[in-house]
């Protein structure tokens, strides 16, 4: 048998009638209301950053092949390859993450 939601107009009635609070003053957030708002809010903010790392690892691994790639090609050191990479990036309105895709692939910056 599944649990019932609680009942209420508002998600503020719904946790007072399942942790049996009832406010003295209608329209403010009791103690426990507020507890569970925040860890909510915590929860959502750990959430979004969690996903944004994913991505940020993700492009930072092919931002690393790229420039070990540029490296082993034009012989060039590690900050004058990220500095080619950025360059192009930047003359041809590409996101640096999506050029260092295509390095990545093709081996090569010329062909862009």
């Amino acid at each position: 048998m599944e649990p019932e939601a609680p009942a209420g107009r508002s998600p503020s009635e719904g946790v007072d009638a399942a942790f049996g609070v009832t406010g003295d003053r209608p329209g403010e957030l009791t103690a426990v209301e507020c507890y569970l708002l925040d860890a909510l809010e915590r929860l959502d903010a750990a959430e979004c950053r969690a996903i944004q790392l994913e991505a940020a690892l993700a492009h930072s691994r092919d931002i690393g092949a790229a420039i070990g790639i540029l490296m082993g090609l034009s012989r060039l050191t590690r900050e004058q390859a990220f500095q080619e990479l950025r360059r192009a990036s930047m003359s041809r309105n590409v996101k640096l993450h999506a050029l260092a895709t295509q390095v990545v692939e093709t081996g090569s910056l010329e062909l862009f």
